[in-house]
């Protein structure tokens, strides 16, 4: 993940009041991804080089890979990192981001950091940086959400 003055990183965070381990189950179970990252389930064996795969089931039961990458970082409960693969269109050819999970300890939670791009780089990277960001705009609220339901536990 590197910066550059002309590089361009979507990026969102927020803040999860609950533990580490928690939000790496959140960001690695099939189950839990399904729930916030548009009904699909991630799935890997998390060996740095491996494939990843973000699959949605269709009504017929069949599962369709909608997002493939390659597990670029897997530092258990501190950051997770993808080489993601965008399918070519009829506008540009396939083109591959990054993805970074970034865990921080803060206070009596996470801070959870989700960085992609570099859009900079690519064709058509500014309409790609547009897309990726409402997408993640999108993407962290439910992610939120996800955690309470989860893992917050009635008094």
């Amino acid at each position: 993940m590197t910066a550059s003055p002309n590089s361009q990183w979507v990026a969102v965070s927020g803040f999860l009041k609950t533990t580490a381990p928690n939000v790496w189950q959140l960001l690695t179970d099939p189950q839990l991804t399904e729930r916030y990252m548009y009904n699909c389930q991630l799935h890997s064996d998390w060996k740095v080089g491996s494939a990843a795969v973000w699959k949605a089931q269709e009504e017929n039961g069949n599962w369709v890979p909608h997002v493939k990458a390659q597990v670029l970082v897997y530092e258990p409960c501190r950051h997770l990192a993808f080489t993601v693969f965008h399918e070519a269109t009829d506008q540009r050819p396939e083109i591959q981001s990054e993805l970074h999970f970034l865990l921080e300890p803060k206070g009596d939670g996470i801070r959870l950091t989700i960085k992609q791009g570099d859009f900079a780089q690519l064709e058509l990277g500014n309409v790609l940086y547009k897309q990726c960001q409402q997408g993640w705009d999108y993407v962290m609220p439910q992610l939120l959400d996800t955690t309470k339901a989860v893992f917050d536990k009635p008094t």
